[in-house]
């Protein structure tokens, strides 16, 4: 073995790990995986000896930090499968000998039925972020009032109706994405464009939004979704918001879910569910 292989085979974990993220980043990996990245390496770092070589890290290691985790079965396949790139690079850059994540049992994830929303509950979804419950003042008429960040979630959940483009890609997109006023450019998983046509109900939505809601801010450059203090909307911020709007009225919702209705209604009306796989085309689902 020469000196230099030698020298690479006694680096630290902590070492190799930044190595490692230093080298995703340059790949200009999404921010969301990198963060996934870091978190897992993070807790695994604490569960190590300090100061452990990656010579010295054995698969028991990994199992029974997989073990103390107490999180779902799809978290825990996310973590086997963040540890595993990062030792099949280790070796690919002959930081260390073999690959131990082959050694351990890669988890199952639960299967899950993501049912699409039907149209009464599409309706209702609309209609909960509208306007709020109907509230009494003494000496006043019954009324209420239009709600909150009302034109920015009706253009969010018409978007994801009509392209079922995911969280993440809808908080990314610029204006400069659109194409002619009727299309967006999507960029998506590994950085691949997509270009998408736009019902005329979900571009006049965007409208409303921009002139009626919008708040212009430095700190969110040209990002169209933003939020009440004019920074760029996050996608895990989203989630929630999406989420909060079904809890209101009994109906499970997130972002995923209505990707899922796009899917359904996109093949029964017609669609080829090859372009479906390739997420280059999608055809207006829903007219709210």
């Amino acid at each position: 073995m020469d000196k230099q292989k030698s020298n690479n085979l006694s680096i630290l974990f902590s070492e190799a790990v930044q190595q490692f993220l230093y080298a995703k980043r340059s790949q200009r990996l999404s921010t969301h995986t990198l963060r996934d990245y870091e978190r897992t390496f993070r807790k695994f770092l604490d569960t190590l000896p300090a100061n452990i070589p990656v010579s010295e890290i054995t698969p028991n290691h990994v199992r029974k930090f997989m073990a103390s985790l107490n999180c779902s079965k799809k978290t825990l396949l996310n973590t086997h499968v963040g540890l595993s790139s990062l030792w099949s690079w280790m070796v690919k850059e002959n930081l260390c000998e073999s690959n131990i994540m082959k050694k351990v049992d890669r988890p199952r994830p639960e299967v899950r039925a993501i049912l699409p929303f039907s149209q009464e509950e599409v309706k209702k979804l609309f209609l909960s972020i509208e306007r709020s419950v109907v509230y009494s003042r003494k000496g006043k008429r019954d009324s209420s009032h239009r709600l909150k960040d009302y034109w920015r979630n009706r253009a969010i959940m018409l978007i994801l109706l009509d392209t079922g483009i995911r969280a993440s890609e809808l908080c990314g997109l610029h204006f400069v994405d659109f194409i002619g006023g009727t299309r967006i450019r999507v960029f998506g998983k590994g950085s691949k464009e997509r270009i998408l046509p736009l019902s005329q109900s979900t571009i006049s939505a965007l409208a409303d939004y921009v002139e009626k809601e919008r708040i212009p801010s430095n700190d969110s450059g040209d990002f169209i979704f933003v939020t009440s203090t004019g920074k760029k909307l996050r996608a895990d911020d989203l989630y929630h918001r999406i989420i909060k709007i079904g809890e209101r009225i009994g109906i499970h919702s997130n972002p995923h879910r209505f990707r899922h209705t796009f899917a359904i209604n996109f093949l029964r009306n017609g669609g080829d569910i090859f372009i479906l796989f390739k997420q280059c085309w999608s055809i207006p689902v829903w007219r709210c």
